[in-house]
This record gives structure tokens, C-alpha cells and sequence, in this order.
């Protein structure tokens, strides 16, 4: 085994890291009065994040301090949900507070990456602090911006499997997943079916109701940033699934059937 090979094995060994956060989680988690269920879904979600930067890593060859730095951006990001949760019962940031920055305060009081690098340090707290932002601010640098899209592009990933498990599966859904949006099937969000129309992404801020949700997540595959990424989209069929749940006779449904198109198209390029 060559010397860099080695050091790369041992920069994506982060158990240490995946120790403190299970036992921190566990922690906050006995701290709430009523229902867990809301941190239970972040516990699963953080360790599902963190397997899809696994795999994001593993295909795109990244130096090792990169890589070590997507995989701890990855397991924290979301860090600072349980502070959250705990205080506000929502995780609505506009209706709360800023997780992602929260985040960077709950890693900097705890010193949680102390002992890393301070490449690596640096690059973590950046992007725990900006992945849950709209856009990156313009002229970020590079080895930042990386970090920081990776954690969105994984972030994504399971946003999609979490939202097709609640929109698609047999009982009623939770309306905090769908950030309290009506399931009103006559109206529709004029920015979201613009956003499909013109093959960008699709704001959150755009949302009118339910249907609107599906549409947007489907969007969500012109905001991906690395080929592995766009591949899983296609691969784990939860966008596709999303869409084709969303019923005819809606303001929605040309629009879906352009989506759904498109995304055909793209999983035979």
C-alpha cells in the first residue's frame, strides 16, 4: 500500500467524531419534553448525508484533506437542529433561528474539532455555517465552495428519500416535513412552475402548497454539483417517485410531465 493511499484510508476514518455526535444526539434528545420523533428523523438523516458523502468521496477523487473535510461537514451539519428543536419545536430557520450557524456556535463551544487540522477545521465550520443557504455567496474559495457542495448535493440526496417516504407512504404525513404547506390541490406557486419552465433550481420561498413541494424537489437535479450525485438522483428514483405522485388535473401537472421528461433524457445520457 502506498504512503498516500494509507493517509487517505486514515483521513476517512472519522469514528471518533461519529462517537461524539451519537452520544451528543442522545443527549439533546433526552432533553425533550414531548415528541422525539423530529430528532429521531435528524439522527437518521445525518448518518444518511454522511454514507451519500461517503459515496461522493469515494467517486470523485478528492485530496485527502478535501475528503476528510466533506465526511465531518457531512456528519455536522445539521448539529445544530437539536438546539433548535429543542428551543423553537420547529425547524422552520425563518420562524427560528439559523441551524447551520448555530451549528458552528454548538462545534466551537463543544471543540469538537480540535484536534483536526485547522485546513481541515476551517473548511468544516464554513460549511456547516453555509449549507443551508439558497445560494453560495459569489467568490467563495474553491476548497470551501467544494465542502460546502458536497454536503448540499448529499443533503439533497436524503431530503428526497425523507420526503418520499412521508409524501408516498401509506400514512398521513407529518406537516413539519412539509414545512406546513396546505394539500390544496388548486392552487400552485408561480416561481416554482417558472423554475421548471426555465430548468433551474426552484426556491423555497415559491411554495404555495404540497404539490408545489414535489415539483420543487424534482428541481433540485439542476443544483447538484458533482457527476456521482447526479447519478444517485437518478439512480434511487425517489424524485421520480415525488413527481409521478403528483395527481392529474392540477396546476402542476404539465409542468411534472416536462420534469419527468427531462429527467428520462438525462438518465440515458
Amino acid at each position: 500500500m502506498s504512503h498516500s493511499t494509507h493517509f487517505q484510508e486514515h483521513s476517512l476514518d472519522i469514528a471518533v467524531h461519529e462517537d461524539w455526535f451519537a452520544a451528543y444526539a442522545a443527549q439533546e434528545r433526552t432533553r425533550e419534553q414531548g415528541d422525539t420523533s423530529p430528532m429521531d428523523l435528524k439522527i437518521a438523516h445525518t448518518r444518511a448525508v454522511l454514507a451519500n458523502a461517503r459515496n461522493m468521496v469515494a467517486n470523485e477523487a478528492f485530496p485527502a484533506p478535501l475528503s476528510r473535510s466533506c465526511l465531518l461537514a457531512a456528519l455536522y451539519h445539521d448539529v445544530g437542529r437539536f438546539e433548535q428543536y429543542l428551543q423553537y419545536h420547529t425547524f422552520r430557520d425563518k420562524e427560528s433561528c439559523n441551524h447551520g450557524q448555530m451549528g458552528v456556535r454548538i462545534l466551537k463551544k463543544e471543540q469538537c474539532l480540535a484536534a483536526e487540522h485547522p485546513t481541515v477545521r476551517r473548511l468544516v465550520l464554513a460549511a456547516v455555517g453555509m449549507h443551508n443557504r439558497f445560494a453560495l455567496p459569489a467568490h467563495i474559495p474553491n476548497g470551501i465552495a467544494l465542502v460546502t457542495n458536497v454536503v448540499r448535493d448529499a443533503d439533497k440526496l436524503d431530503i428526497l428519500r425523507i420526503m418520499d417516504a412521508h409524501l408516498n407512504g401509506p400514512g398521513p404525513y407529518n406537516p413539519t416535513v412539509v414545512l406546513q404547506q396546505p394539500d390544496d390541490p388548486t392552487i400552485a406557486g408561480e416561481g416554482i412552475l417558472a423554475a421548471v419552465r426555465e430548468q433551474r433550481v426552484a426556491a423555497y420561498a415559491d411554495l404555495r402548497c404540497v404539490n408545489d413541494f414535489r415539483l420543487l424537489l424534482g428541481t433540485w437535479f439542476y443544483d447538484l454539483h458533482f457527476p456521482s450525485a447526479r447519478r444517485q438522483f437518478l439512480q434511487d428514483g425517489h424524485a421520480m417517485a415525488l413527481l409521478c405522485g403528483l395527481p392529474q388535473g392540477t396546476p402542476q401537472a404539465p409542468l411534472r410531465d416536462l420534469m419527468v421528461q427531462r429527467l428520462k433524457a438525462a438518465n440515458i445520457c
